[in-house]
This record gives structure tokens, sequence and C-alpha cells, in this order.
């Protein structure tokens, strides 16, 4: 196993349409009223004198698989039915986790305890939004890494979807990260804390089932419904 990386996410640009539907908000038929986008822009740029995108990854070892399981090296294992399908050929799992910090956290209490809710909304879907593109952004740059080397990559996926429901395996997951070292940590819950954070893997190799265009979203009950699938 190598050491784990650490890298700063350069702070992303999200749109008003984004947050919007981070919000589930569906203004197809009319527009938003003036009052609301200007609360939102605000927002999106208070929100991003807040953000702290951080990653921290690694690579572990796949050494087998069995049924409805992904076999790692020391006794580790991963228990889903779908990775052994998606990266069961894989030699290698990259385990991602980034957050972008606690500051966000912070002035959402803020606002909730003084009453603020549209504001505590608001900001809140913005949180949501630059997580889904820190960690969108600190996948691709994993993915490129290993592409370079003419190895694949499958597909992120992670604990906590209707494909992989064991929020356990976040223990194994964190165990190989060490991930306090970027702030971040699981609760009792195997819930991460700072809530605005991800941790999701990739299975990678020279000869994996072939997967283009396809998500993990794909293999999920959410598929229409969930506003995380259209942030990015």
């Amino acid at each position: 196993m190598r050491e784990p990386e650490i890298w700063e996410i350069p702070i992303p640009e999200i749109t008003l349409d984004e947050v919007f539907k981070a919000e589930g908000a569906d203004y197809s038929r009319r527009p938003p009223h003036p009052r609301t986008v200007k609360l939102h822009n605000q927002i999106i740029e208070e929100a991003s004198s807040l953000v702290r995108p951080i990653a921290i990854w690694v690579e572990v070892d796949v050494t087998g698989t069995g049924v409805g399981e992904l076999l790692l090296e020391d006794g580790f294992k991963f228990s889903s039915n779908l990775l052994p399908k998606v990266a069961g050929t894989a030699e290698k799992m990259l385990l991602i986790s980034t957050t972008i910090g606690t500051a966000i956290e912070d002035r959402l209490t803020e606002y909730k305890e003084a009453g603020k809710m549209s504001e505590a909304y608001a900001l809140d879907a913005c949180a949501t939004s630059y997580v889904a593109k820190t960690a969108t952004i600190a996948m691709s740059r994993v993915e490129e890494e290993y592409h370079r080397e003419g190895l694949k990559t499958t597909f992120p996926m992670g604990p906590g979807h209707s494909y992989w429901k064991g929020l356990e395996d976040m223990q194994v997951i964190f165990h190989f990260l060490r991930a306090k070292r970027i702030g971040i940590h699981l609760n009792d819950s195997n819930l991460i804390i700072p809530r605005k954070s991800v941790a999701m893997v990739m299975g990678v190799g020279h000869d994996l089932p072939e997967s283009k265009g396809k998500t993990h979203c794909n293999f999920c009950n959410l598929q229409t419904t969930c506003p995380m699938s259209q942030v990015v």
C-alpha cells in the first residue's frame, strides 16, 4: 500500500442553476423571483469565501472476490454485490475522500440559530454543489494519473447507496485513508464528519469490464430523484 496523498483542490465555480438543482427547485416553467435570485447570488459569493476543498487518497491491493465481496490487502473487504462485477478484475482499489471543511457548516449553524432559514437553505445547497464538484475534480485527477500509465479505471462508487448499503465499509475506507490528517473522521453511525464530505472508491487495472458512459448513479434506486446527480 502506498502512503495516502493529500491534495489541495482549487475552489471550483458553482452556478445559480446548479444551486437551484441542489435544492430540488424547478424553474423550467417560470423564472425565480428576483429576490430569490439576489439572495442566492449573495449566498454563493459568501460560500466561496468559506469552502476549503481538500482531498486525500490511497491505493490498496485487490486480492480476490467472494460472493458479494471484494477482498483487499491485510484481510479487509468490501461487501457489495456491485463491486465484484465492476471491479472484480481490478488490481487495486483507489480510496478517495474529499471535504470542503467546517467553516461553511459553522455559518449554517449561525443562520439557523438566527432564524434565517432562507439563507441557511441556500447555503446548504451551495455546500452540496461544492462537495459534488470537489469530488469530481479529485477523482478526475486521480483517473488521469493512472490513465497516463496505460491503466483503466472504473467509475467511482461509494457506501450508503442502494447498490452498497452497508456503511460499515466506511471503516475500511478510513482505516486505509487515515483521513484525520485533513480533518475528516467517522461518527458512531459511520457517517463522515464534517457533514459536507464524501468518500468513494474506484477500481484500477489493465483488464476491467467495459463501463463507458456509466456512473454509479446507473445502479442506484434514486436515479430520477436525487438532486446530487444533477449538480455535476
